[in-house]
């Protein structure tokens, strides 16, 4: 991913493998029984809603012996809660079930280059999430609106899918947003004014899909905006002249 410009705060997790990711309010005990189970459960779902037994990779999964977080692809954090599911290139079918939102603490859902369909409006209950990496799937529908509830999000990725519908406008509540990649998809509609809001934004690729209306002016306001695509749509009207504000374009 993108460096963050060095007005960032220097201390927010990294999606780095080699640096440790831990949420801004970590939990000062271990998991309840009671959330112990209700998160090995929600993996067990997961695990069969997405064909795991066909996985590439399912080591340890399922198995009443191990713990959870010992499972190939999860990461817990130090108190036992699940921090990062990262099932990239394992031949995951069918869906991201809805009890992914169960999982309170995670940071990263890294799920790229799989087949699977479609995104759980539960993943708005994901707080701590700093990395949504969903791309190279082949999800259909929209992009749940209450993605804009992932106030910790810094990476949201989701290109190279079937998405439709409009980008929500939620979005622009997602002020710790570095990088937007939403190319080759449907998406139809306008770009959302509230993109805007966005101060943080380092990247912003909207490129081959189906928008239309007019460029808004707000892009301008991305005063730390480094690389921005949209070749391949449907605009009209001119290219609005506060672009010529973006002076970080690389």
């Amino acid at each position: 991913n993108t460096a963050n410009p060095s007005s960032s705060p220097s201390a927010k997790p990294s999606l780095s493998p080699s640096v440790s990711l831990q949420p801004s309010s970590s939990p000062s005990s271990p998991p309840t029984n009671q959330k112990y189970a209700e998160e090995r459960g929600a993996l067990m779902k997961f695990f069969m809603a997405t064909g795991g037994e066909n996985w590439r990779i399912n080591n340890r999964w399922m198995d009443e012996t191990v713990p959870h977080c010992k499972w190939y692809g999860i990461t817990c954090t130090d108190d036992g809660y699940v921090s990062q599911i990262r099932l990239e290139k394992n031949r995951l079918t069918g869906s991201i079930t809805s009890e992914v939102g169960l999982l309170s603490n995670l940071l990263l859902l890294r799920l790229y280059n799989n087949q699977l369909a479609s995104i759980p409006s539960e993943v708005g209950l994901l707080s701590h999430l700093i990395g949504l990496e969903l791309y190279n799937n082949q999800l259909t529908g929209a992009v749940p609106s209450e993605v804009g509830l992932l106030s910790d999000l810094k990476y949201l990725e989701l290109y190279n899918n079937q998405l439709t519908g409009s980008i929500p406008s939620e979005v622009g509540l997602l002020s710790n947003l570095r990088d937007i990649k939403l190319y080759n998809n449907q998406f139809t509609g306008s770009i959302p004014s509230e993109v805007g809001l966005l101060s943080n934004l380092l990247l912003l690729r909207l490129y081959n899909n189906q928008l239309t209306g007019s460029i808004p002016s707000e892009v301008g306001l991305l005063s730390n905006l480094r690389d921005i695509k949209l070749y391949n749509n449907q605009f009209t009207g001119s290219i609005p002249s506060e672009v010529g504000l973006l002076s970080n374009l690389l």
